[in-house]
């Protein structure tokens, strides 16, 4: 008889622990390998092993909350030798710093598999995506799995549990007395993690204009010069000392305001400008300026060869002068709002996901259900798909708000106007903080 292998579920969001609980029971010997372990999780496939604990041939976890690690002493209180069970803590690495001495951000275990060896010679594994969590294993994550079957012997299981085996070697055999330090690997290891996030930190709050336009290869302005854009009306605090104006030319301007300011490193040339002023009632008559931005939508840099220019304003523009400060430029990442406090999830009410009456559900309290997840609580029995995220209300605003949405990415112009923005050329991860 030949190896059989079928992905299990044609959505993502289906529960595999009843699947998972009727081969354990089945089982002479069952092995399990995997990167992360909850409580509620635990319960949710524990049940065949309590009911014949020597069945457990091995429980390798890379990591766990220290309520889970709590799941593994109630194993061993069911009567599973606790030489059956293995903490795989990873790799890590020396840095040198006092702060953080080791790489608390890590490889790690990442491999789930559910191994059972059946009646009649027959095996199969279930290798997938599940971690033991009740989230995974309950059909709440999306998650991907092949169920294999066939006879014990086959080449397809030798590999399997050679995997297993090799994951087992590379572990530490379980301490009940070592939870809280398997706990704290944990937590360093998030700590880490949420280092690497990067979300932005040391952004400043200070206005720019970004003008972004396509320029013949023969203008080029130099130092001193000065410039004439304009505006939407309405748009506030553009001062002498402290706005700067970016300009970046392009032999031909990218398709749209976001392409621009993804590829704004490759402009053919940078500026970085002083800003003398901006007229909001569109009083100026004449400006001095060798060169001016036209051509909206798609700007254009032109030349002014009086080094006088007679602007015709449209309605609802402002009146902008700069003047070229530097034929250099600093790498910014550029914001077009406030830093926001949080953001809200946006529901799709048409597509649900129902909790497994098998498995015990989270229970949401406060905001902690990844907690409550890990403590293995009942609760929450239906989740609606997230299509998006909003900012969350009570937000800070610019007083100003709706004119900058008319100076926003969002809006189709090439003539922006940031409200924040970061030094590409500075990181902050605290990793590297000796």
């Amino acid at each position: 008889m030949s190896v059989t292998a079928r992905v299990l579920f044609d959505r993502p969001q289906r529960e595999i622990a009843s699947l998972i609980n009727d081969r354990i029971a089945r089982s002479a010997a069952t092995k399990i390998v995997s990167g992360f372990l909850t409580p509620g999780g635990m319960s949710s496939i524990g049940g065949p092993i309590k009911a014949r604990p020597a069945c457990l041939g091995s429980l390798v976890v890379g990591a766990a909350t220290y309520p889970g690690f709590e799941a593994l002493d109630e194993l061993i209180s069911a009567g599973v030798p606790v030489d059956r069970l293995f903490v795989h803590l990873g790799h890590s690495a020396p840095t040198g710093g006092r702060k953080n001495p080791f790489a608390r951000y890590h490889p790690m275990l990442h491999s789930k598999i559910y191994y059972m060896e059946l009646p009649n010679s027959e095996a199969c594994a279930f290798i997938g995506s599940h971690n033991v969590t009740s989230f995974a294993l309950g059909g709440l994550n999306g998650e991907a799995a092949v169920l294999i079957e066939g006879p014990t012997i086959s080449p397809a299981f030798n590999e399997i549990r050679r995997h297993i085996e090799i994951a087992q070697s590379q572990a530490s055999k379980y301490s009940p007395g070592m939870k809280e330090a398997y706990a704290w690997w944990t937590r360093e290891f998030i700590d880490g993690l949420k280092a690497e996030l990067g979300l932005p930190q040391d952004g400043t709050t200070v206005r720019t204009i970004v003008l972004f336009a396509s320029a013949s290869k023969t203008d080029r302005p130099k130092n001193g010069d000065q410039l004439y854009f304009e505006l939407p009306e309405g748009i506030e605090q553009i001062e002498t000392l402290r706005t700067e104006t970016h300009l970046f030319l392009f032999d031909t301007l990218p398709p749209n305001p976001w392409d621009a300011l993804s590829s704004a490193s490759s402009a053919v040339a940078r500026y970085t400008c002083k800003t003398l002023g901006a007229e909001n009632r569109q009083g100026n008559l004449e400006v001095v300026a060798q060169w001016r931005i036209e051509g909206m939508p798609r700007p254009v840099l032109k030349p002014v060869a009086s080094g006088r220019f007679r602007p015709s304003t449209p309605f609802g523009m402002q009146q902008v002068r700069a003047e070229i400060r530097d034929e250099a430029l600093i790498s910014f990442e550029y914001f077009f709002e406030r830093q926001r406090v949080g953001w809200n999830p946006e529901f799709d009410s048409s597509d649900a996901v129902e909790a497994s009456n098998q498995i015990q559900m989270p229970h949401e309290k406060s905001d902690n259900i990844a907690m409550r997840e890990a403590q293995g609580n009942k609760g929450i029995a239906r989740w609606r798909l997230v299509k998006g995220l909003s900012p969350r209300m009570g937000s800070p605003k610019e007083r100003d708000e709706a004119a900058l949405r008319l100076a926003a990415p969002e809006s189709g112009s090439f003539v922006l106007v940031s409200v924040r923005r970061r030094r590409r050329d500075l990181t902050s991860h605290e990793e590297s903080e000796f």
